[in-house]
């Protein structure tokens, strides 16, 4: 690690020491060409008129978490729907799909949009519909007048427009994710109202579950809420979390650890890759690199450190939060950003990764005491299980955002192979789904 400019670091008024804010830096928007271009029509067109096929519709699809675990599973994710343009770029790049930058609530009629994409039919649509008001601020108090129209604009969030789609295209079967507090919002009322409006209006068998990210390999306790249906009069299945005993959960030096050492800034979009021992899971997450990339890392990059933070990193322990570092250094309210800076545990799953890293990393700051840096693009997507093949689109600031939106790729993975063997066990007692 470099060492800090001690000299650029001088007390203020109030005798907090800082150093001065660095010069904004704007990084690399990458854009990659999407795999359904040229020949890989003739391949989407192949796949989309074979019955074998189980066809996937991914709404609010994002970067393509859920899309990657539904693909790796078997399923067929022929299109993905998304508003956000790298989004839609990211996930045109990864999958051989339609991916289609749309509002999903501008589109008036469903079933016209499959005619206008070549899409036969839809077995399964899955969607992660955006979340922001199911936030723990509404949860109970929404009996208040003052909390009314809070509570308007949260009952016509977007998880209408996953209902509206499932209606009007009658999927087999759909998997809906949300934050946890979905579950509870208003009391679980909401929740029921949506169950009850799948299984009385629409048909299906429904059931619910939250389900933790680091149960099923994910290096990241990651807390979701799954909503999933069918309408083939047979029960919903989860799947079964492992054994710590036996599968202890993977750990961030298991999941990073091989990964390039670097002195922040690092900008550099492409670096050498060499490890002679990997643990299992950075072995997973090195299958499928192309042999001319095979010895190539990307999204390996990092922002800029300020001296006063280098030396706060350098004094923190694995686990140290803001509240924990001398007050000489602490240039936040120390009562409102208990958790500002917080040094994750080498030997541990990290916690939650979210969006805000699109703004800030302190959250993330890496425990490996001699780099003094958070953490790198890449290592944030290691930690939610993209696989190093999976490449991100736009500035860092749009890769980041669309990292901590995902749903870990790895927990989609788990709950799509259940929903695949119920499936095939309904192909295989009718020969048709």
């Amino acid at each position: 690690m470099d060492k800090p400019n001690r000299k650029s670091i001088q007390a203020d008024a109030n005798g907090i020491l800082r150093s001065k804010p660095l010069p904004r830096t704007p990084g690399t928007r990458i854009q990659l060409k999407e795999k359904i271009a040229d020949s890989g029509i003739q391949e989407w067109e192949k796949r989309i008129q074979d019955p074998s096929e189980i066809i996937v519709l991914d709404l609010f699809c994002g970067a393509g978490g859920m899309s990657l675990g539904f693909e790796e599973a078997g399923f067929f994710v022929a299109a993905g729907i998304d508003k956000d343009p790298s989004s839609i770029m990211t996930h045109g790049y990864n999958f051989l799909s339609k991916s289609v930058e749309r509002n999903l609530s501008e589109i008036e009629d469903p079933k016209q949009l499959l005619q206008e994409l070549n899409i036969p039919r839809v077995d399964v649509i899955i969607g992660g519909p955006p979340c922001q008001g199911f936030s723990r601020v509404g949860r109970g108090k929404l009996r208040s007048v003052a909390l009314e129209d809070y509570y308007n604009s949260v009952i016509n969030e977007l998880y209408r427009e996953f209902i509206r789609f499932v209606e009007k295209l009658e999927p087999l079967a759909f998997v809906m994710e949300n934050v946890p507090d979905m579950a509870t919002f208003n009391d679980g009322d909401l929740l029921r109202k949506i169950e009850e409006t799948f299984q009385g209006q629409l048909g299906y068998t429904t059931d619910h579950k939250i389900l933790n990210a680091s149960d099923f390999g994910v290096p990241q306790h990651r807390k979701r809420l799954f909503v999933q249906g069918n309408q083939l009069g047979m029960p919903v299945v989860w799947p079964i979390k492992k054994d710590p005993e036996l599968h202890p959960p993977v750990s961030v030096v298991e999941a990073i650890g091989d990964l390039p050492k670097c002195d922040p800034p690092c900008t550099e979009e492409e670096q050498t890759y060499n490890c002679d021992d990997p643990t299992k899971y950075q072995e997973s997450m090195r299958e499928n690199m192309p042999e001319y990339q095979e010895n190539l890392v990307f999204d390996h990059i990092i922002r800029a450190v300020r001296d006063d933070d280098k030396v706060i990193f350098s004094l923190m322990n694995e686990g140290d939060r803001y509240c924990d570092i001398p007050e000489e250094f602490r240039r936040y309210r120390s009562d409102i950003f208990k958790d500002k800076y917080w040094k994750l545990y080498w030997d541990r799953p990290s916690w939650t990764i979210t969006a805000h890293i699109r703004k800030d990393t302190y959250r993330y700051i890496h425990p490996d005491a001699d780099q003094g840096r958070m953490l790198s693009i890449r290592e944030f997507a290691r930690l939610q299980s993209f696989p190093d093949h999976f490449r991100f689109c736009g500035a860092p600031t749009r890769r980041m955002q669309q990292i901590g939106n995902a749903v870990p790729p790895l927990l989609a993975k788990c709950i799509a192979l259940k929903l695949r063997e119920l499936l095939k066990s309904k192909r295989n007692s009718s020969d048709e789904l």
